[in-house]
């Protein structure tokens, strides 16, 4: 599906009309290393993943995506977690378990005032964070794109290389 998105998204719609980008960023979490190789000859990506700070490296491109794309308000580092489970989105009390209602409306107002290719990259991190389908942050928002058309949005805005390289470095969070 990828691949042909890259190709004609046209064509991968009409082959995949029901895979949208969640399901996509989800069915990361069963990936194996001949799949996850397959995707990184795709994107021209080598993900190094058989490296051991493997988290680390994902980290240090997480928080780079972050500041590239401007996700400074979606995404806030606790600096209490060792690499990428220090950052955790916005608009949520974790101490107290429960959604911060003014900061939930902030986080919702930044996300729908970002263009549809950062909205995606947004969504693809909690999808991650999360390890699937989530219903705290992106109630009531956009996150509903076909995956071949999210893809083709992505390549276009700039946005894709960021977001399969955080797709095929992801350790789990």
């Amino acid at each position: 599906m990828i691949r042909l998105s890259l190709v004609s998204a046209n064509t991968a719609f009409k082959r995949y009309p029901g895979f949208s980008l969640m399901r996509l960023v989800t069915a990361r979490l069963d990936l194996d290393e001949i799949e996850t190789q397959h995707l990184s000859d795709i994107f021209g990506i080598d993900p190094r993943r058989s490296e051991p700070n493997v988290a680390k490296l994902f980290d240090e491109h997480l928080r780079k995506s972050i500041s590239r794309y401007d996700l400074h308000s979606l995404f806030t580092d606790d600096c209490k977690a060792l690499y990428h489970h220090a950052i955790r989105p916005a608009g949520y009390d974790f101490y107290r378990g429960e959604v911060d209602p003014e900061g939930m409306r902030e986080w919702r107002a930044c996300y729908r005032g970002m263009s549809g290719a950062r909205q995606m990259l947004a969504a693809s991190i909690v999808w991650l964070y999360r390890a699937g389908k989530d219903k705290v942050w992106l109630r009531r928002v956009p996150c509903t794109w076909q995956a071949a058309e999210a893809i083709a949005c992505m390549q276009t805005a700039g946005v894709l290389t960021d977001w399969a390289r955080l797709y095929l470095l992801y350790p789990g969070w």
